[in-house]
């Protein structure tokens, strides 16, 4: 009775949350005070037997800490316990050996964090085929991600987990159908709690992300009708849908009526009473790769000058712990956790980044990577729910600043892995909902249809789109088109994006399934018929190509493309370009020809490209000029119709071949 008494009042006394019968008890043979073994005995602290606290349970004295917040906390509790053990527990001698252990360590000194990271989720809240970084078989999918993270938490209660944006946008069916409520309602129930906008969180304008934030329909009546919002009454969520339980972030995204930002700058958590901010944003290319008017009462800022005119602001709020979450990447050459021959915008934000920052999570190219870079911390986890980043932040306790940080990207490996139920049942019924015409068939090919560009830029399923867009648009009806281009960043999935071989679903081997295409082609922009000026059909050519720095002034204004995109053309367009002739004179205009005819700069030719293009997204602003206008099918239904005529069970359709674009 004496040591049950003398172990509750030590319970009350440590700053821990500890209980007398200890769900996972430490049962080390040893007491263990940071990196130095006692040779004590790890007694059951109040001698009731198996499944109660022992000794390392009261002490919490274990590497890295987890559980104080200063090296006085975890000394005043360790005197606290090792002087309440009853003399039958321990002898004078050991009783010795542990204090001389607790003054010599340095436990409490740093706390460690764990901060659990992903990316370009994109709404695949389903598992996707194929192999990935060494793993068989299916990987990802929201249920096996939240069991991941689950995992991942229950290593450190100190947590937090953060998405670097594009977590909504260019989805699957299954969650698109529904305007990505069902990614965001899976994401409240993963644990999500800040995720920093990407250019995809724009898809379907600002007025759109706000409702995805604060919950509510989709106020356009005729979705409502056809089902495609508000379904939680049949897949177990509220009704109204409930909006993100997690915070979006947008310090660079400005209204430019109020000077206010769309969502909050940061967010700041606190764990054991020290403060950790997280500063998130998009790329301030935004505004170049969605529809421009969906964004037009926003400004998009400099992300380096974004974050550096934070830190005083949270350096007087005692913040010295600082992560980054932004939406602009890299690539590299090397594996998941290497920078190896690094390359993109996000190595320049990074070195213009204030000292203060210590962690940078980042997104948007699709990458895995993971580094030390520029003296702090710099990952990525790929993309569509494949990966997570698992960082560990060391914080010195006294000084409140980030001293040490290491990480590992780990792939979400679906064999041997349980689902989160929760999750899954959700997950289970919106594919129920959305499996009649997802496994619709729509197609039929004869081999894979690839997104792989070749050295000059063009692809397979970009020639497919391209052709199905003419096809829609050539009678005079639709607009007359001679010719059809399709921006590649519009070309989603992952390759084959269209499969010869069947999916589970079992279609069968050559068949493409409604969900298949619109996997594909998810963004359900409108088809545009306009006129161009053979002069300006070439300019647009020329702003596929980023000016080099020794370009004039003249050709940079003439050309404002920060990132080469070829965009893929109808079967009636051929021409040859090289990297070695002059800027903004990449292609040769004798071998631009149409329908076989050498391009006459001065004559007009009607051309269509889709209604992100049409008001001169991916930096292509020559187009925002062109006239005489005409509207078309939604992008999807021009693909499902021209494989309804262009294809049969009997007669599928081959690949279409490269050689539109040349490149010397």
């Amino acid at each position: 009775m004496m040591r049950s008494t003398v172990l509750a009042s030590l319970l009350a006394l440590a700053a821990p949350s500890f209980a007398a019968t200890c769900a996972n008890p430490d049962t080390r043979p040893t007491v263990v005070i940071g990196t130095t073994d006692t040779l004590v005995p790890n007694r059951d602290a109040d001698g009731a037997g198996s499944g109660t606290c022992t000794i390392n349970d009261l002490l919490a004295a274990s590497l890295p800490n987890t559980t104080w917040s200063s090296r006085a906390q975890f000394v005043s509790n360790a005197n606290r316990v090792i002087a309440g053990l009853p003399a039958d527990v321990v002898s004078a001698a050991q009783r010795r050996a542990l204090l001389e252990a607790v003054a010599t360590s340095d436990i409490g000194s740093t706390l460690t964090v764990k901060l659990i990271g992903f990316n370009d989720f994109h709404g695949n809240i389903n598992p996707v085929s194929g192999n990935y970084f060494g793993v068989t078989g299916p990987t990802g999918g929201v249920a096996y991600m939240a069991s991941a993270v689950a995992a991942l938490k229950a290593q450190n209660p100190n947590n937090v987990v953060v998405s670097a944006g594009d977590l909504i946008g260019a989805s699957p069916l299954a969650s698109a159908l529904f305007h990505d409520e069902p990614a965001v309602e899976a994401m409240n129930r993963l644990g999500l709690e800040f995720n920093a906008v990407g250019n995809h969180e724009f898809d379907e304008g600002r007025d759109e992300l706000v409702r995805m934030q604060n919950g509510g329909c989709h106020p356009d009546a005729a979705e409502q009708a056809n089902g495609h919002t508000c379904r939680g009454a049949e897949v177990g969520t509220p009704v109204p849908f409930e909006g993100a339980k997690f915070k979006f972030l947008a310090a660079n995204v400005v209204d430019r009526a109020t000077g206010k930002t769309l969502f909050p700058a940061y967010k700041v958590k606190t764990f054991r009473g020290i403060p950790v901010a997280f500063i998130g944003m998009t790329l301030k290319g935004t505004p170049n790769i969605v529809t421009p008017s969906g964004v037009a009462s926003l400004e998009f800022r400099d992300e380096a000058e974004t974050v550096n005119r934070l830190i005083p602001q949270l350096k007087n709020q005692g913040i010295r712990a600082i992560a980054v979450i932004v939406h602009e990447g890299g690539f590299t050459t090397g594996g998941k956790d290497d920078c190896n021959g690094a390359s993109g915008a996000i190595l320049d934000i990074v070195k213009r980044l204030d000292p203060e920052v210590d962690v940078v999570v980042s997104g948007h190219t699709h990458w895995a990577y993971n580094c030390v870079y520029d003296g702090r911390r710099l990952t990525s986890s790929g993309a569509f729910s494949r990966m997570l980043t698992d960082i560990d932040l060391t914080i010195d306790t006294a000084s409140r600043n980030i001293v040490a940080t290491s990480a590992t990207n780990r792939v979400v490996t679906n064999a041997g892995a349980t689902p989160t139920p929760e999750v899954k049942a959700i997950i289970d019924r919106y594919n129920a909902l959305s499996a009649p015409l997802a496994n619709a068939k729509v197609g039929y090919i004869t081999a894979d249809m690839t997104k792989a560009q070749n050295s000059a830029g063009e692809s397979i399923a970009g020639n497919l789109v391209a052709d199905a867009q003419l096809d829609a648009t050539r009678p005079a009806a639709k607009g007359g088109a001679v010719a059809a281009f399709m921006n590649p960043g519009g070309l989603r999935g992952t390759d084959p994006v269209l499969g010869f071989t069947s999916s589970a679903a079992g279609e069968g081997d050559g068949v493409i399934t409604y969900g298949e295409a619109f996997t594909f082609q998810p963004f359900g922009n409108s088809l545009v018929v306009m006129t161009l000026t053979g002069a300006q059909i070439k300019q647009m050519l020329e702003q596929q190509f980023v000016p080099s720095a020794t370009a004039s002034a003249a050709c940079k204004a003439y050309n404002p493309q920060t990132t080469q995109r070829i965009l893929q053309p109808s079967a009636s367009v051929a021409y040859s370009w090289s990297p070695a002739r002059p800027d903004c004179d990449k292609v040769d205009a004798t071998t631009l020809k149409i329908n076989g005819v050498t391009v006459d700069p001065s004559a007009s030719y009607r051309i269509t490209v889709n209604s992100f293009l049409a008001t001169g997204g991916d930096g292509f602003a020559v187009l925002s000029s062109g006239t005489e206008r005409v509207g078309g099918d939604v992008d999807l239904d021009a693909l499902v119709n021209y494989f309804g005529k262009v294809s049969s069970p009997s007669t599928p359709l081959a690949p279409p071949a490269l050689g539109r674009i040349t490149r010397y």
